[in-house]
């Protein structure tokens, strides 16, 4: 029923009385105070059975978040799906423009080439009309 000073503190579990003084008297939040709160956040979950989710304010943050991401990623993935699409139509353009005009090609060619993957897709076209060889398009696709 009186106050008794001690080295770790009964609401706080696993927070000891330096660290919670360290705390308070911070300026800013650091991140050894932030993991220490994040610690004790976890085992007062654990105590009583609660979890971030039970908070209305941090489960609709953790959604808005979530669902951020999500977006991210999905945007992320369409913008590299579609360049890899276009840089395989490109390569199979050239190599079918190579065919018709009777010119032989290595496998994996142009995609092999030096400067293919970086070239215009006129530049790619252009070189692919001109050249006689594959040789001579990679030379003029890494000419510019």
């Amino acid at each position: 029923g009186r106050y008794r000073e001690s080295q770790s503190s009964r609401a706080f579990p696993g927070w000891r009385a330096r660290a919670i003084h360290h705390a308070l008297n911070e300026a800013q939040l650091t991140g050894w105070t932030y993991t220490n709160l994040k610690g004790v956040g976890r085992r007062l979950g654990q105590r009583d059975g609660t979890s971030p989710d039970d908070d209305l304010f941090l489960r609709s943050f953790r959604d808005e978040s979530r669902a951020e991401g999500l977006a991210e990623g999905r945007a992320q993935g369409l913008a590299v799906g579609e360049a890899k699409g276009k840089a395989e139509s490109l390569a199979k353009t050239v190599r079918e423009l190579l065919r018709l005009r009777g010119i032989a090609v290595s496998e994996g060619f142009p995609a092999n080439a030096p400067g293919f993957a970086e070239a215009p897709e006129e530049a790619a076209v252009a070189a692919g009309l001109a050249c006689d060889s594959e040789e001579d398009f990679r030379a003029r696709i890494q000419g510019g």
